[in-house]
């Protein structure tokens, strides 16, 4: 990839040209159609932000994959937050992949960098907003930390048709899990829809967990669940804080199931984990009271953040038991069955370990907003909000 630096970082004609040039000069023809092979190139505008060189070398990285399936204008912007005053540079790239079959070069991308420090961060949407290709969909990719009221944040939201987040590399998953909410609760937010790449993660394990219901001699039996545990592996950046996804899916079975958050203050053991109760319907027997913990345990050879195992039970006659949770490699997730004595074994799925590339691919298919993420974020803040209330009532 050829990058080079412009001198102004706020001519868009000065940008547009240096592009063409460079389109030009990747064709290695003169000749060629370069405004026919750039609009060929452009299906979508990607702005992403990032807060450091390491996650910045990172993202470059990241697009020729991501490119490959949807070839944009890549805005890629650096916030350094913590460093000394610089104003902002400036530089322009653009890249290709080859045909396999032919060898030709297939036009792909192109991209502007632009890297600002600290005052001059809020210069950055006014630099890079007017370089959008107008009626092409605009994808805001924010990789800093999450807050509802920075300027910059809000701004380049506003410009973008969908906000993509990850919640599995938050530094403080408790505080930002809570700014998602506020960003869904914001004037105008529907305009803006929200992914969050760390949901995608669990979309096999809600399907997993879903199938148990689908199973007609299993249905009376879910309906007597009195009990919920889910194992998590401590987030690597904050290892005394919840994962997220463990968050979210209890927030996934508690409003899909239609449960009722009970306690006001949820009980926390020694070993972290935290309890919490929720009042529920059973066809015959009325309300019904669900436990259910986010239990915290050892990493061994799983991914910091991730789901180990979700379970289903009852104390009801057969005490029946439903569980979705990782093979001992690590390959594969299994589902599991006991009623009694009996243990029927379900589905087993390869681990798919897809790259955030792969993710973000997918969620550039989607503009409308997820309103079960929605539902599940606004109730996971109830659970943060009782958690935090918890440990700072344990403090005390």
């Amino acid at each position: 990839m050829q990058q080079i630096q412009l001198e102004k970082t706020l001519d868009v004609e000065v940008v547009e040209r240096q592009l063409a040039e460079l389109w030009q000069q990747t064709t290695g023809d003169g000749s060629a159609d370069v405004d026919a092979a750039v609009l060929r190139a452009r299906v979508a505008n990607l702005l992403v932000f990032v807060a450091n060189d390491a996650l910045l070398d990172d993202v470059d990285q990241m697009m020729r994959e991501l490119t490959a399936i949807h070839p944009s204008r890549v805005l890629l912007m650096l916030g350094d937050r913590h460093g000394a005053d610089a104003d902002i540079e400036m530089y322009v790239a653009s890249f290709f992949q080859t045909d396999k079959r032919t060898g030709e070069k297939r036009l792909c991308c192109e991209q502007v960098t632009l890297k600002a420090h600290g005052k001059f961060i809020a210069e950055l949407p006014s630099a890079a907003l007017p370089l959008l290709v107008s009626d092409l969909s605009t994808f805001l990719w924010w990789r800093d930390a999450l807050r509802s009221t920075d300027k910059v944040f809000s701004t380049l939201t506003e410009a973008a048709h969908r906000l993509v987040i990850d919640s599995a590399e938050f530094a403080d998953p408790l505080r930002e899990l809570l700014e998602i909410d506020k960003v869904f609760a914001q004037e105008g937010a529907e305009e803006c829809g929200i992914s969050d790449l760390n949901w995608a993660r669990l979309t096999w394990w809600r399907s997993l967990l879903a199938d148990f219901y689908d199973v007609p001699a299993y249905q009376p039996l879910l309906e007597q669940i009195d009990q919920v545990q889910i194992d998590y592996v401590a987030p690597e950046l904050a290892p005394t804080q919840v994962a997220p996804q463990a968050l979210l899916i209890a927030g996934w079975l508690a409003s899909r199931l239609g449960w009722t958050l009970l306690n006001e203050h949820p009980s926390q053991e020694t070993d972290g984990t935290l309890a919490f109760k929720f009042a529920g319907k059973r066809t015959n027997s009325g309300a019904a009271v669900i436990n259910l913990e986010l239990n915290r345990v050892e990493r061994g050879e799983r991914k910091p953040g991730r789901l180990a195992q979700v379970t289903l039970r009852s104390a009801a006659e057969q005490q029946p038991t439903f569980t979705v949770g990782r093979s001992a490699d690590n390959l594969h997730l299994i589902t599991e069955a006991k009623l009694g004595p009996t243990t029927q074994r379900g589905r087993v799925l390869p681990v798919r370990n897809r790259t955030a590339a792969q993710l973000f691919s997918r969620e550039m298919e989607i503009l409308c907003n997820d309103d079960v993420y929605q539902e599940v974020v606004a109730l996971a803040a109830r659970l943060i909000d009782r958690s935090t209330v918890s440990s700072v009532d344990q403090e005390n």
